[in-house]
């Protein structure tokens, strides 16, 4: 499908003056090997480098994940923003000026959105920062006070107060914003008299930061003795705000990884854990804000390191957010540890700072255990392992759950601490194991073999050749794109392609591979993503190889248009168009013929 794009001649600029080597190199180490660069991905984990950079083409391939694409896609994915924003970061760093596109009608009116989105927020942060520092009185104040939360810290989260219901919208009002927009913010609300009021009304206020430490979000907390009020009131989904991607501190642990001083990501419940933390000197932590992990911050958490600690509170809740996050942290490929604190000490990283030390918490995150070995231990409190139906049950459930995550080397790790705590020879352990994988591995079977089928239908040999004739014009092998004429007549993805470069050619248009990835959304393995990664023969094979592949086509199509006109025919009603058929078809199969007679 054809992206809408800003303008071909302003992204060509843009692109020329973005080196994809340059800009790469400010977020990964790269190599160079051979004619390309590489470095291990950083859209998943890995150990060995499968992320290629072609300067020549201007593109990137990761051979572990699949990820592609040029310059605009590489910022896209590594910060989180739209074509639009990631387009008007590399034309600031070039030092050019956005132009007015007046033929984007639909793009221009986002972006005014979007910014006046980001107006608000700042505004409103500003206002309810100066609220919280100008009212020592307040709940607000006392409660941070009595949570020993330090001025620098208050300042450095730019935390706020919400003190009423009525004056924030009548201050972002004078600014010159509309009731409409400040809704569509997220921090006003409409009752049903039509009155505005503010969405976090006397709460205590701690914004929420992008990777650029912009204010996307808010979470408001109850400080005051009203216990019909929800305790936490957060920011719904806005134009600049996902809450499935938006973790509290990651702004500060990007930071930590563009200096090259994070190893770890410790993961915490709550904004006052992350504050306090900070406090302590302990930065490299991050807030899941009391939701659940989703595989979006998975991925965003392994773009930052390859090592998690989860330490999250310790009751029913805070267990039930650690497994969720240990299957969506191990999914993606994290090596992942937890912490469980003593409730009878503290139940969080915040109580448990100021109740003993930083230095017995980094102890304790040392220390921290193996998550495969944190499940196995933390399942078995719910059997009694002296009952043989409750073992069974027990040694069931840890089987699956080690056959779920490890590799053949884990696997004898962890069997051998089921082992010792269920006291089952280690053979009869092993064997059942192999059965419950088996069982496993039967369950997507089909699934497997349906995928099988369709990759072998999708490689039939016409299609190889399509991408090997459209590999050559791409990559300018092929000057005359007219001797390809009918051979891309369909409305797939190889004759969208077509037409893009036959027009490009018409036009004398010097085209580049980076250019394709502003016009295609290019999967991986998909045709487009075939044509970019074609494996010509040999040189001294290729022109042969050519010609063969261009009558080959061609024969096929005139005998599929044949096929059509022999359908059509069993249908005409008339001698006259019953003739025009037998006419087609004559002359069809004299030009099959004389293709076919070609040496």
């Amino acid at each position: 499908m054809m992206k809408s794009s800003i303008s071909p001649q302003f992204l060509d600029e843009v692109r020329s003056k973005n080196d994809i080597v340059d800009v790469a190199s400010k977020y990964m180490t790269l190599s160079r090997r051979g004619g390309n660069y590489w470095a291990c991905c950083p859209f998943h984990n890995e150990k060995t480098p499968s992320f290629s950079i072609k300067q020549d083409w201007q593109i990137y391939k990761c051979f572990g994940c699949g990820e592609s694409g040029n310059v605009f896609n590489l910022v896209m994915k590594l910060e989180n923003v739209d074509f639009y924003t990631a387009v008007e970061m590399l034309a600031k760093n070039a030092g050019l000026e956005m132009p007015n596109e007046k033929d984007n009608l639909e793009m221009q009116k986002l972006k005014y959105q979007r910014d006046r989105i980001y107006q608000i927020l700042k505004a409103t942060t500003d206002f309810y920062h100066n609220n919280l520092l100008n009212s020592k009185d307040s709940n607000q104040r006392r409660y941070l006070e009595k949570r020993k939360i330090s001025p620098e810290m208050i300042e450095k989260f730019k935390i706020g107060a919400s003190l009423n219901y009525e004056d924030l919208p009548k201050y972002l009002h004078k600014l010159g914003f509309k009731a409409e927009e400040m809704i569509s913010a997220g921090v006003v609300g409409k009752n049903e008299k039509g009155f505005l009021y503010d969405f976090y009304g006397e709460r205590l206020i701690f914004p929420i930061f992008n990777g650029f430490g912009d204010v996307v979000a808010y979470s408001g907390r109850s400080v005051d003795d009203n216990t019909q009020k929800a305790k936490y009131k957060n920011t719904p989904q806005t134009l600049v705000f996902n809450k499935s991607e938006i973790l509290f501190g990651y702004n500060f642990l990007r930071d930590l990884k563009k200096q090259h001083m994070l190893d770890t990501v410790i993961i915490v419940e709550g904004h006052i854990d992350v504050i306090t933390c900070h406090q302590f000197g302990i930065t490299n932590v991050i807030g899941s804000m009391g939701t659940a992990l989703t595989s979006q911050h998975a991925r965003k958490i392994s773009q930052l390191a390859d090592n998690v600690i989860l330490c999250l509170d310790a009751d029913s809740a805070g267990n039930k957010a650690t497994y969720n996050g240990i299957d969506e942290l191990r999914n993606i490929g994290l090596n992942v540890k937890v912490v469980r604190l003593n409730i009878q000490i503290a139940k969080d990283p915040d109580e448990f700072l100021k109740k003993r030390s930083k230095n017995e918490f980094i102890e304790i995150l040392s220390n921290a255990k193996d998550c495969i070995e944190f499940v196995l231990e933390d399942s078995a409190k719910k059997y009694n392992l002296e009952i043989s139906s409750d073992k069974n049950r027990y040694i069931n459930e840890a089987l699956n759950y080690i056959s779920k995550f490890s590799s053949p080397a884990e696997k004898e790790i962890y069997l051998n601490v089921l082992q010792k705590k269920v006291k089952v020879p280690i053979d009869v352990l092993k064997r059942t194991f192999d059965i419950i994988n088996k069982d496993n591995v039967q369950i997507n079977k089909t699934e497997k073999e349906e995928q099988i089928v369709n990759e072998t239908e999708s490689n039939n040999y016409i299609l190889e050749s399509k991408i090997m004739l459209l590999a050559s014009v791409l990559h300018k092998k092929i000057k005359n794109i007219d001797e390809l004429s009918g051979l891309f007549d369909s409305g797939d993805e190889l004759s969208e392609l077509y037409r893009f470069l036959k027009e490009k050619l018409n036009n004398n248009f010097d085209y580049n591979v980076s250019m394709l990835y502003d016009n295609f959304d290019i999967k991986d393995k998909s045709l487009i993503d075939k044509v970019i990664n074609y494996n010509f023969p040999a040189d001294d094979v290729y022109e042969t190889y050519l010609k063969d592949t261009i009558k080959r086509v061609k024969i096929y199509e005139m005998e599929k248009n044949l096929l059509e006109i022999k359908n059509k025919m069993l249908n005409c009603v008339t001698d006259k168009d019953r003739f025009s058929c037998l006419n087609e078809m004559k002359e069809l199969q004299e030009k099959i013929s004389k293709e076919k007679s070609k040496r």
